[in-house]
């Protein structure tokens, strides 16, 4: 049986707060401000939700207002329907994954209706300002990347950014069939633009990051399209491409991530060409 159980509230700075929901160590954040507070993604079922919401306010000690969704992924999204009664602010792609395959499959393995799920409704395209109980703090969109409806959350006045699944501290990125990887250093590039040496970053797992660490997670995911344009150009198919390179990421993630790859150069008309043996006289 799932276990959806929830570690304490961690004080993270002056007013912001984490805390790990399982069943899949998902963080969630919460921004406090005078009059009220805003949830940063809410766990992998309504219950859990509502489980965030009331030992948020009991943290807080005042109500929580408001709640973003970083991304549509279950463990982010499904407890979503514990605040249909706030303002709910995510990605206007958001809505588009209650009706994915994935989605249903996941609720299915929780024990979760999809019917009982709900959808953001404050949408953004780009960027947003939100008011956490009189404390400003921006969403942010930079494009398609760990999926098509990435949001990270800037707390300007702690320097606090929550990046949801953007960068991971707690393995490899998670590479998904939706995730875009020519999209993705560049998000990085705009969570790297607004971060200083001394911004902390709230990974969607794992322990917080600093600049560096995002820089260098990048650094492997950009690399990954040199690596495997130079394994076409050798001639390496995709069956043969993970024994071929040494990639920047472990074997499971690279599974994910070769398929996406290979076909992005195919849409181009890249392809692996058969090299002819070499013939000694």
């Amino acid at each position: 049986m799932t276990q959806f159980n929830l570690g304490p509230w961690v004080p993270l700075a002056d007013g912001v707060y984490t805390t790990v929901a399982e069943p899949d160590a998902v963080t969630i954040g919460l921004v406090v401000g005078p009059t009220g507070a805003v949830m940063i993604d809410t766990g992998s079922s309504p219950a859990q939700g509502a489980q965030l919401r009331t030992t948020a306010e009991a943290v807080a000690g005042v109500p929580v207002t408001a709640v973003v969704v970083t991304h549509g992924h279950y463990d982010h999204l499904f407890g979503l329907a514990a605040f249909a009664d706030l303002p709910r602010y995510g990605h206007e792609n958001l809505a588009d994954w209650l009706t994915r395959p994935e989605t249903a499959t996941a609720a299915e393995r929780l024990g979760v209706d999809v019917a009982d799920l709900i959808a953001a409704d404050r949408t953004l395209a780009l960027a947003k300002v939100i008011d956490a109980g009189g404390r400003r703090i921006e969403a942010l969109h930079f494009g398609g990347a760990h999926t098509d409806a990435d949001i990270v959350v800037y707390v300007p006045d702690a320097d606090v950014v929550f990046a949801g699944d953007l960068v991971e501290s707690a393995g490899d990125p998670s590479i998904e069939p939706a995730s875009d990887l020519r999209g993705w250093p560049l998000a990085l590039d705009g969570l790297i633009g607004m971060s200083r040496a001394e911004t902390v970053v709230v990974p969607g797992h794992g322990p917080v990051m600093d600049r560096i660490q995002v820089l260098e997670q990048r650094s492997r995911l950009s690399a990954l399209y040199s690596q495997v344009e130079f394994a076409i150009g050798q001639g390496v198919a995709l069956a043969d491409a993970y024994a071929s390179v040494e990639w920047p990421f472990g074997e499971e993630t690279m599974a994910a991530a070769l398929p996406l790859l290979y076909d992005s150069f195919a849409a181009s008309g890249i392809t692996p060409k058969r090299q002819l043996p070499i013939v000694s006289s």
